[in-house]
């Protein structure tokens, strides 16, 4: 697969919008945010578009991508506005804590103490 859940693309061809009836530019910014291999490989991206109202903000769109119309990057000048509008975002997937109970009793008996 060329891309993984959350990477940075950057389109490489115009691209219509799903819910639209424009054009989003090549060159726009998004994030994957869906990877797909079947029945054809496949990206579910954000993609993050300049408002075309003049005012301050982004528009998203979310459409499927295929691997010849858009490349990874690292980083771009484009996501110098992003990162100094919303700061230093972390795509990091939370993970769930499990904490160990030194207590004998059953998951079920510590629920309903709490719950009393």
């Amino acid at each position: 697969m060329k891309a993984q859940t959350y990477d940075r693309i950057k389109t490489l061809v115009d691209i219509p919008a799903d819910f639209g009836k424009s054009l989003i530019p090549k060159g726009t910014i998004g994030t994957v945010i869906e990877c797909y291999e079947r029945p054809k490989e496949g990206y579910a991206v954000d993609l993050t578009i300049l408002s075309e109202t003049g005012e301050p903000g982004f528009e998203y769109e979310s459409v499927i991508l295929y691997p010849d119309q858009f490349s990874v990057v690292i980083d771009t000048p484009e996501m110098g506005a992003f990162i100094s509008a919303f700061g230093d975002i972390s795509y990091e997937v939370p993970q769930v804590v499990h904490e160990q109970s030194n207590s004998s009793e059953s998951p079920e008996n510590q629920a309903n103490q709490e719950l009393s």
